[in-house]
């Protein structure tokens, strides 16, 4: 591959209304005709497409077989979750990333660490690039308690389950890095950086300052990776939308999405967009994130 790599990656706010319906033609041969396919060809067809908050189970057997089949000359990879202690909304469709990369990038996916069950990392290396991509979703702190996955003994809040989470992500892509992959880690972050980031305002209280420090100063600073669209841009855009105000005329809105790459890869990044138009009206109130590297 010589051309650019290029990678979206989109929190989608549920995948199972992607995956329904079919052409007439194919409903007449009783064949189901996913529509993933249409949003990838919106999506100008990347190499590797990430999408978080699909929202399906390990048991939805028939959405994950149209899920994995959705795009053909790509391989389907997916981290759905399976825990089902913390995670009881909507019967525990909640959460979830799949990672769609074309077959001749020859991905690999590794296996789920023990400590991540909610659906919310899946690794991607491509051996042929020296790269590992990460679809994440990280957690989204809140005051909920948070229970071991294992034992359902409770043991913090979701604010510290979500700086927990950081830190094992953080050793997770360090034993990569050690290994040589150069890290582009993808996602929906659920923290904003700066004021530059928010409107209206930036939270400053507890413990949203916390989960911003930590993330910026043991995750970023920790891995020396780089926001890719902040490195690129100084204009306001933002990646998340709140529903409620649009609807109301007004602005609510953050940057929670990031791409970073190891500060080694940064010269090799052509161009790193937000297409802050795709929110809300294809049913997600987040944004698309788009990322082009040279190979």
């Amino acid at each position: 591959m010589t051309a650019p790599l290029r990678i979206v990656s989109w929190n989608i706010d549920g995948l199972a209304k992607w995956l329904r319906g079919a052409t007439r033609a194919r409903a007449a041969a009783q064949t189901p005709a996913p529509r993933l396919d249409a949003l990838h060809r919106l999506l100008g067809e990347p190499d590797v497409l990430l999408l978080q908050e699909v929202r399906l189970r390990p048991e939805d057997v028939s959405a994950v077989a149209l899920m994995e089949q959705a795009l053909p000359g790509y391989r389907c990879g997916y981290a759905l979750c399976r825990d089902r202690i913390n995670v009881k909304f909507r019967g525990g469709r909640a959460y979830g990333v799949t990672s769609y990369v074309r077959e001749e990038l020859e991905p690999r996916w590794l296996p789920a660490p023990d400590w991540e069950r909610e659906g919310r990392m899946l690794v991607c290396e491509l051996p042929q690039l020296g790269l590992a991509i990460a679809n994440v979703y990280a957690v989204n702190g809140t005051s909920k308690p948070y229970y071991d996955p294992v034992t359902g003994q409770p043991q913090s809040d979701r604010h510290t389950w979500k700086r927990s989470f950081q830190t094992h992500m953080r050793d997770a892509f360090q034993t990569m890095r050690a290994g040589g992959r150069e890290l582009v880690l993808v996602g929906d972050w659920n923290v904003s950086l700066t004021a530059l980031d928010v409107h209206p305002r930036l939270r400053t209280e507890q413990p949203h300052a916390l989960a911003r420090a930590y993330f910026q100063d043991a995750f970023i600073a920790g891995l020396d990776v780089v926001d890719a669209y902040r490195a690129l841009h100084d204009e306001r855009k933002f990646t998340w939308f709140d529903r409620v105000a649009a609807r109301r005329g007004r602005l609510d809105a953050a940057r929670v999405d990031y791409a970073l790459v190891s500060r080694s890869l940064l010269p090799r990044v052509i161009d790193a967009d937000i297409l802050q138009e795709y929110a809300l009206q294809h049913g997600s109130d987040h944004a698309p994130l788009t990322l082009s590297l040279r190979i």
